[in-house]
């Protein structure tokens, strides 16, 4: 029988030339956007990639991470990170190699702003957790931008993932991280809004053409107090009130006039119901920041949880004179008067039939009517600063059949049906 004989060799060269075709043929897949195709040349070329000499394995990995790229955020990956991590992986190996370095760092840069771009999106779709877990993606590819830690913080509560928000947090502190930049900004021209550019030299380029004026910096505050504070509702929502009141101490040992701190310290207080200390820390942060106008009105609330309406009344009125658009200190203003009329009501119900119960009566009903004048204006502002507030609208309907005024009540019923619709 004759013997076959096969050349290694040969075996060997057309091996070669099918893992290079498999590269190009995900290169070419690649550049038709059909991502599918370009993984399944590349899982072919992967169990013979061994054969491929640098250049070529340097092109393979480059098309590994744009194809792995473009699946994750296709909106079709059952498991994005994964496809992330596939991605960095490939074209760090390639940057190894040493051979496409330039297209490799692209990739990298384009992933980075990719998970930026769909993390946003995520979020403007209440997907929460998964945002977070993007921004912390991208806040590993290089841990000197910590603001993705702080957003994937961020997000992360506003997903309820405590846990997580937690650590990111608490790494936060430990790095130190204040949250400090410079907002660089001009006025256009043409619409007269202000613009905030991306850097100082973009701004001041557009400045020189003419189309913008007014340039100027501005300078944020460190969020440090912000972090302290979450950290520590956080422990609160985890029935952890002594860690929560060490991280606020941890915080006010550097600065302990810190406005947004001393916030935080009176957020801590009131939700463990010391409404006292609550107030008193509230009045400390009023001093030193008089013309804010929502620790005014927190102010009015602690008062109120006291049970000192005079003071809440005059918290809430400090508020309003300092932001006319506060609907929830019209809205208070309202509820807190309309709630001496219910005892009024209550005691109206407990009143006999005889001739001095019901002169006491008649006196009672004037008194009723005249807090529901006086609640009335604040509820008609509440409703003109947000039309939706269903809640103000059915107090003012009330109110109306109650003052006669049946017009003002027909016209606030057709609004509670058009915000049915």
């Amino acid at each position: 029988m004759k013997k076959t004989i096969f050349s290694l060799a040969l075996l060997a060269t057309t091996s070669l030339f099918a893992q290079k075709s498999e590269v190009k043929d995900a290169q070419k897949a690649i550049e038709n956007e059909d991502f599918s195709s370009a993984i399944s040349y590349l899982k072919t070329a992967e169990q013979g990639k061994s054969d491929l000499n640098d250049r070529w394995l340097s092109r393979f990995y480059v098309a590994k991470g744009q194809s792995y790229t473009m699946r994750a955020f296709s909106g079709s990956a059952e498991n994005v990170m994964s496809d992330v991590d596939s991605a960095v992986d490939a074209y760090e190996k390639a940057i190894k190699i040493g051979k496409d370095v330039e297209d490799a760092n692209q990739g990298i840069e384009m992933l980075k702003q990719e998970l930026i771009n769909s993390a946003i999106e995520n979020q403007k779709k209440g997907k929460n957790i998964i945002a977070s877990k993007k921004l912390y993606k991208r806040y590993k590819m290089n841990e000197k931008d910590t603001m993705y830690l702080y957003y994937a913080a961020s997000s992360a509560v506003n997903g309820e993932e405590y846990d997580d928000a937690l650590k990111y947090y608490n790494r936060l502190m430990d790095l130190d991280y204040r949250g400090i930049r410079t907002n660089y900004i001009a006025t256009d021209v043409e619409t007269g809004e202000a613009v905030t550019f991306n850097s100082k030299e973009e701004r001041d380029f557009s400045v020189k053409s003419d189309q913008y004026v007014d340039p100027k910096d501005e300078v944020t505050e460190s969020v440090r107090g912000e972090i302290a504070k979450n950290i520590s509702l956080i422990y609160v929502q985890q029935d952890k009130t002594d860690e929560a009141l060490e991280a606020i101490e941890e915080a006010k040992k550097e600065n302990p006039d810190d406005i947004a701190i001393i916030q935080a310290e009176a957020d801590l207080q009131y939700r463990i119901g010391n409404v006292e200390k609550y107030s008193e820390l509230m009045k400390k942060a009023v001093k030193q920041d008089p013309d804010n106008a929502d620790l005014h009105y927190n102010l009015g609330v602690s008062a109120e949880q006291l049970g000192d309406i005079k003071t809440a009344h005059k918290y809430y009125k400090q508020a309003i004179e300092l932001d006319p658009e506060m609907e929830n200190a019209y809205v208070n203003m309202a509820s807190t008067t309309l709630a001496k009329e219910r005892e009024i009501v209550e005691e109206m119900n407990s009143l006999g039939t005889s001739a001095s119960d019901n002169k006491k009566y008649q006196e009672l009903n004037k008194e009723k009517k005249e807090y529901y004048l006086e609640a009335m204006p604040y509820l008609e502002k509440a409703v003109e600063i947000n039309p939706k507030n269903v809640g103000a609208l059915k107090t003012l309907i009330n109110i109306y059949y109650q003052l006669g005024e049946d017009e003002k009540a027909e016209e606030a019923e057709a609004k509670m049906e058009k915000i049915k619709e």
